[in-house]
């Protein structure tokens, strides 16, 4: 007989004259020592009949396996292993919290070998999500199995089989330019006006502003450097969340200096001396250190508070379904509707690149694109029929049947 290649299992005869077939599943256990499947045979003709099954299954997909390991085990080993040293906190709170809220109630407890993608399939219909979350869940354990399968501890990921529900994300909303006047003329005598202005004229993300710095703006050559942002730890097991400040931005593209109108400038320096006057009021130091916003207790400003108080100046002057994001939103329509360069646009925004911007504001650049080419239509008339004159050439329609 001859030698069978590594991988393709063996056959050997026992003492006790029964015939033992060693197949490799290809995985490996958890102590990292390669698994193999055992099946006893009584005569040498079935144990070539069961290696030679054993070479089949594996080859369309079937795993022996017996390794015990639970797909939740798995899961959470990923996250804190491999994911939590390279990820932000922010999005280490959310992968720890979709794989403990909607994951592991679900699959937690299927060996890991198991799990199909009828399981996973199931799991994230019932979930009832919306297009946003059913892609966060479902990169969480495809993430887990996409490793699983580079280990070598199951063969395929059964998460690429996955089909996924309608995309109803809707496209970005921002507010009219009547809207728009409406809110800026409602925020006078507000607590929170020049930052929301400040927000309504950078197109800065909500936790951007809050940590800002007098050292991070330039008057003088009308810049704001971005380079940390204020994030909420949510725990949806107490339903409770904390604000921290966090030295480093989402990107480093997020990471980057904006350009400001001059009407800012001069909000912002209005504000900078009104500030100074506080501090000394109260007797608090005051430097280039200091924060450019205060809430009404001299401290850094929840974002929680901050959303409220603009919702609320929303419903005063009757907008709906807008949000602290709408004004990001805004800016960008407006850069648009002023003709300023994508790339210039991104770059204020902080995306990660012009493809970003340009897939968020699509339907902007369509408006766009049939605005410039309304601007061709001066050269309509070298094709309109009564212009055409009696030294024009026509080219005739041939006769039916002819060729030419």
């Amino acid at each position: 007989m001859a030698k069978r290649a590594n991988g393709e299992g063996s056959i050997r005869k026992r003492k006790d004259g029964k015939w033992l077939v060693t197949f490799p599943t290809g995985l490996y256990k958890e102590n990292g020592k390669r698994e193999y499947v055992y099946e006893y045979c009584a005569t040498q003709a079935e144990a070539v009949e069961a290696l030679r099954q054993l070479q089949n299954e594996k080859a369309v997909g079937v795993c022996r396996s017996k390794a015990a390991i639970k797909t939740g085990d798995w899961i959470h080993t990923w996250i804190e292993k491999y994911k939590a040293p390279h990820l932000a906190p922010s999005t280490l709170t959310s992968y720890r919290n979709n794989f403990r809220v909607h994951i592991r109630p679900y699959v937690g407890e299927i060996a890991l070998k198991d799990l199909t993608t009828y399981h996973i399939q199931k799991m994230l219909d019932n979930g009832n999500f919306r297009f946003s979350l059913f892609i966060k869940v479902r990169n969480v354990i495809h993430g887990a199995l996409e490793q699983a399968v580079e280990l070598g501890m199951i063969p395929k990921n059964p998460c690429k089989g996955v089909a996924y529900p309608k995309d109803d994300r809707k496209d970005v909303w921002a507010l009219t330019k009547e809207e728009q006047q409406r809110l800026i003329a409602a925020l006078d005598g507000e607590y929170y006006r020049t930052m929301l202005l400040t927000y309504l004229y950078t197109g800065m993300r909500a936790g951007e502003g809050i940590p800002l710095q007098w050292k991070d703006i330039d008057l003088n050559k009308r810049t704001i450097r971005v380079n940390k942002k204020a994030i909420l730890h949510h725990d949806y097991a107490t339903h409770s969340g904390k604000q921290e400040i966090q030295d480093f931005c989402k990107t480093e593209s997020s990471k980057r200096t904006i350009v400001i109108t001059a009407g800012l400038v001069a909000i912002l320096a209005e504000h900078k001396e009104e500030m100074k006057k506080r501090a000394a009021a109260l007797g608090l130091e005051w430097s280039e250190d200091s924060l450019v916003f205060w809430n009404t207790r001299n401290k850094i400003v929840q974002y929680g508070n901050l959303k409220e108080s603009l919702n609320k100046i929303y419903r005063k002057v009757g907008i709906e379904n807008a949000t602290m994001h709408t004004l990001r939103h805004t800016y960008a329509t407006r850069c648009f509707e002023a003709g300023v360069d994508i790339k210039a646009i991104s770059e204020q925004l902080g995306h990660a690149n012009v493809k970003t911007t340009y897939n968020i504001y699509v339907h902007l650049l369509e408006d766009t694109k049939v605005k410039e080419i309304d601007k061709l239509s001066e050269i309509d008339k070298f094709i309109a029929l009564e212009d055409a004159t009696e030294s024009a050439v026509v080219i005739p329609f041939p006769e039916s049947g002819k060729a030419v």
